[in-house]
């Protein structure tokens, strides 16, 4: 299961894109800020590990990641180094792994998560993918919103490429990608993008003022962002600047039931696409 925010894509998408070759299931779930949807999704799934951002606040009050997890698994506490999860909620999880630095109780380190395929350094052999193997299941409402194997996941990505990103006359540009890509359209846009050899700049930082100052760095003519970021309302002084800042984007991929006006990019031809079903 991964449940890692948006300032960690570059995690999400190295475990996504190692899963798929390993031949283990990504399973996301919808409702990121809710601690039943977690419990609901690792009970459902059947999980065998989880990686997560552990200090991604949840609300106001300073909920974060870290404080659901210890609510549902209050054995983390009592646990030493070396020793194996044997949690009462959740026997199928076995491994459990944060993004962040500071050490926790029964959870690793993501950069501690590599093995190495090397026959000199290790012994174990990663499988070769199949079509046929389910790579990604989501959840969304507590029922399962979305299941796709390899190929599907493939001819989703490519049928993207050719319906969506490709940039006729802009080959030297990044696609910018402010989106969500543990959701499958999220991913399956990245996964088009490098299959096909085009760059992607994807922002280190979700804050909105300081990532619309990257957009004109990049001259990105393609956006593929969620619904929310499309649909900012930009405040009357700042209109006209930030419409500058943008005027490079002329396509945008929405992640969301509809695209809808934008005071952002007014004059750029916005395409909505269901993050689940697409």
């Amino acid at each position: 299961m991964l449940y890692a925010d948006q300032t960690f894509s570059a995690e999400s998408l190295v475990t996504q894109l190692g899963s798929i070759k390993a031949g283990v299931s990504v399973v996301t779930f919808d409702e990121k800020d809710s601690a039943d949807a977690l419990d609901h999704a690792l009970a459902t799934s059947k999980a065998k590990g989880l990686i997560f951002s552990p200090a991604t606040e949840t609300d106001d009050q300073g909920t974060t990641r870290k404080t659901f997890l210890q609510s549902l698994m209050p054995e983390l506490e009592t646990m030493y180094a070396g020793q194996e999860l044997n949690l009462a909620k959740y026997p199928n999880l076995r491994h459990v792994v944060q993004t962040g630095h500071s050490a926790m109780r029964g959870v690793n380190k993501f950069r501690d998560l590599a093995v190495y395929a090397n026959p000199a350094m290790s012994t174990r052999q990663i499988p070769e993918n199949q079509a046929d193997w389910q790579t990604h299941l989501a959840y969304k409402g507590g029922r399962e919103a979305a299941s796709l194997s390899s190929a599907d996941l493939v001819t989703k990505a490519q049928g993207l490429w050719e319906s969506s990103l490709k940039q006729s006359g802009d080959e030297m540009h990044p696609v910018f990608m402010s989106c969500d890509l543990e959701s499958p359209l999220g991913f399956a846009s990245f996964l088009a993008c490098s299959a096909n050899f085009k760059k992607v700049f994807i922002p280190g930082t979700f804050n909105m003022s300081t990532m619309l100052q990257k957009v004109p760095l990049q001259h990105s003519t393609t956006l593929v962002c969620d619904s929310e970021f499309h649909g900012l309302e930009v405040p009357p002084a700042k209109k006209s600047e930030y419409q500058e800042m943008c005027s490079d984007i002329k396509n945008i991929l929405v992640i969301g039931d509809k695209a809808g006006s934008s005071s952002l990019f007014p004059s750029a031809n916005a395409e909505a696409k269901d993050k689940y079903n697409f």
